[in-house]
């Protein structure tokens, strides 16, 4: 997951369900958001199962440490084969999400979706909207967006920093290990762990064919933000 969640293109939660954890990452997030400790600290720690998530979140964290410097040197060594094994993976990943898991029929139906998420794609790989990710508050926003990606299978939340802008300046940050730099966007991926697990999840379950499907419009919409973005 952590291979997959610093890798543009490649979707950590879809990782998860290959390997059969993402229900189990998905509760424990849910189970340690802090409205839980107001039923107390005993029932609080009860509900969490360290056993299966401190291995989980110990190798994710390794993994994406290592890896900055993996994807770094591929980048600046073999971008070219780079872009074109990340655009086959997201390809792959579309061909998955609307023809693999659910009959094409029931993908199909939601048409105006795909179509809509590859628009917004477009949109923002084509730089019509452009924000300053310098600042403080979008580096937040960053942050929220890209954790709110991690946990929504079909969609890379490195991509998203890739469309954002600030992918290279988070690797390098990861690299070197500078907290503070990271620190907005470690926030704004805390803000994303409140509000995703208990609220747009929810959302996703109820409408996951059409939540897919959009995802899936998205990605192949991102194809270019890989090839205009990451240099």
């Amino acid at each position: 997951m952590g291979v997959a969640e610093i890798t543009p293109g490649i979707s950590g939660a879809t990782i998860a369900g290959l390997f059969n954890v993402y229900q189990g990452f998905i509760s424990f997030l849910t189970s340690i958001n802090p409205v839980k400790l107001k039923s107390g600290f005993k029932s609080f720690f009860r509900e969490i199962d360290f056993n299966f998530m401190f291995p989980l979140l110990f190798g994710m964290a390794v993994s994406i440490y290592l890896s900055a410097f993996a994807i770094d040197f591929l980048i600046n060594s073999y971008l070219f084969s780079f872009k074109i094994f990340l655009s086959i993976v997201m390809v792959i990943a579309v061909i998955k999400n609307c023809f693999l898991d659910q009959p094409f029929k029931d993908s199909v139906k939601f048409l105006l979706s795909f179509i809509l998420g590859i628009v917004l794609a477009l949109v923002i790989a084509f730089s019509l909207i452009q924000f300053d990710f310098n600042n403080i508050f979008l580096l937040m926003l960053a942050g929220l967006l890209a954790f709110t990606a991690f946990l929504l299978p079909g969609i890379s939340g490195s991509l998203v920093m890739v469309i954002l802008g600030v992918y290279d300046g988070i690797v390098f940050s990861i690299k070197e290990l500078d907290f503070y730099s990271l620190l907005p966007f470690i926030v704004g991926m805390g803000l994303s762990f409140l509000i995703v697990p208990t609220q747009i999840l929810k959302q996703f379950e109820k409408n996951s064919i059409q939540t897919k499907v959009l995802f899936s419009g998205l990605i192949f919409g991102s194809v270019p933000a890989v090839w205009l973005h990451l240099n």
